[in-house]
């Protein structure tokens, strides 16, 4: 009888540590679950900003080419024709709009001239934000020093939908919480990320 109750009784605590070790097991899956998941996440976000970086060196660098017009005594013609100039002062609601296809430089099309390359230059920046980022816009502001413009200086915004941190820890059933990303020109749009670069090619 002793011999039945003792063996019951080893039965019952093997039970208990299989289940024990089951409980650690599952806590610990669970949290490298937790740890790949977030590490998906800014893996994700890397990438994104990565591509923001070779967005703004495209246009840079087609600036650096094709910097005939930043000059000071092309200054009101490019305030007259931005996109020529390189400037499309936009907020991220009006970063949509491309210039016009100058009609020049592929196939048998004639040469551009610097406005019109500009122009063609411009355009083919938005098509790329659009095409390799979230949501991607772009836009070219003038620099101002002391209330005078910098007639060759120009600030770069790259602007794309970024997946909000929040968005993993918020209530059930309800929309993530975007952020507000303060470095963004003109009206600020929840949940848009924005890289700024100043340069004077």
């Amino acid at each position: 009888m002793k011999h039945t109750k003792a063996l019951s009784n080893a039965r019952g605590a093997t039970l208990i540590e299989v289940l024990i070790t089951m409980l650690v097991v599952a806590v610990g899956l669970l949290g490298a679950a937790g740890l790949q998941l977030a590490s998906t996440r800014y893996q994700y976000t890397s990438t994104l900003r990565s591509q923001a970086m070779i967005q703004a060196d495209f246009i840079i660098e087609k600036m650096r080419v094709n910097n005939f017009n930043l000059t000071a005594a092309n200054l009101l013609a490019a305030q007259a024709a931005p996109a020529t100039a390189y400037l499309a002062p936009d907020d991220y609601a009006a970063a949509t709009v491309l210039p016009a296809d100058p009609g020049c430089g592929l196939n048998a099309q004639p040469l551009c001239t610097p406005a019109q390359a500009a122009q063609r230059d411009l355009r083919e920046w938005r098509q790329s934000l659009a095409r390799d980022l979230p949501e991607g816009r772009g836009a070219i502001f003038p620099v101002a020093l002391g209330g005078v413009t910098e007639p060759n200086a120009r600030q770069i915004v790259v602007m794309w939908r970024e997946k909000s941190e929040a968005e993993t820890n918020n209530v059930a059933n309800a929309a993530a919480a975007e952020e507000l990303d303060a470095t963004c020109p003109g009206v600020v749009v929840a949940g848009i990320r924005c890289l700024n670069l100043w340069i004077t090619p």
